[in-house]
């Protein structure tokens, strides 16, 4: 019993990454009121909501341990009732001039795509890009979320939909605009990863994932936003991100942002 009892206080720790997951699922059927912002939108390679991609990320299949079973069972449970049998109404995916793909050399490793997708994530001019723009990239980012069984179409979009949840660094629609209009801009720096101990402690439990390119990183640095005519704004940011093998090419993608905190 006290074997149990460790294991399962070892998974309390990623209630966290559970409950965002659930609550993603919900935010993708919000109907989307978001019209374009801006200049005229210039997003490219869109996919349509009724398409799959023909990539398929690598899947294995773990030994059904005694240890596998009760983790998997516990993540069913928490998903129980959550899947649907429509398409989320977030953006499609796609690339944009604003919002370019990730470099593929950048794609083949956890660490520098946690940095590189960070990075391009929070280097953002607000009156030469749009809202939109950065979801849809964030749906071409997407790494589908192999721990429980969910639709294909809802599995393509739950990276941007956890962007929507507050609390999150993405402006809200009106809060984009406003930072149009002053002319704002954010720049990232110094930025830190590491695996999270999150992670780490549930794979001390002999639990293995799926998806072979599964992990979770802790992500640190710092934001500047600069508001001409203003002192600019200077701030501390830490967030978990989930990653995985990438719903529309080979290498890393990100299943899920979380635990965003601002300092």
């Amino acid at each position: 019993m006290g074997g149990w009892s460790s294991v399962r206080a070892k998974l309390l720790l990623a209630a966290p990454l559970l409950l965002v997951l659930i609550v993603v699922v919900l935010m993708v059927f919000r109907p989307s009121s978001e019209a374009p912002v801006g200049r005229a939108s210039r997003l490219g390679s869109a996919k349509a909501d009724t398409e799959l991609p023909s990539y398929r990320p690598l899947r294995v299949m773990p030994p059904q341990t005694a240890i596998e079973r009760t983790v998997d069972q516990g993540f069913a449970q928490e998903w129980s009732g959550e899947s649907a049998s429509t398409a989320a109404t977030l953006p499609e995916a796609a690339t944009s001039v604003a919002f370019p793909a990730i470099a593929g050399s950048d794609l083949q490793a956890p660490s520098t795509y946690a940095l590189a997708f960070t990075q391009e994530l929070f280097d953002v001019d607000f009156a030469t890009s749009t809202r939109k723009e950065l979801l849809a990239w964030a749906s071409y980012n997407n790494a589908p979320n192999s721990i429980v069984t969910i639709p294909a179409l809802i599995n393509l979009k739950v990276l941007p939909a956890s962007l929507t949840i507050s609390p999150t660094p993405v402006p809200t629609l009106t809060e984009w605009r406003g930072l149009a209009a002053t002319r704002t801009t954010w720049r990232v720096s110094g930025l830190v990863t590491s695996v999270s101990p999150i992670w780490t402690q549930l794979l001390a439990t002999g639990w293995q994932p799926v998806d072979p390119l599964m992990a979770m990183y802790d992500v640190s640095g710092t934001l500047t936003e600069t508001t001409p005519g203003e002192v600019p704004k200077v701030e501390s940011i830490f967030f978990v991100l989930t990653l995985g093998g990438a719903s529309w090419h080979a290498g890393y993608g990100a299943v899920v942002m979380n635990d965003w905190t601002v300092n």
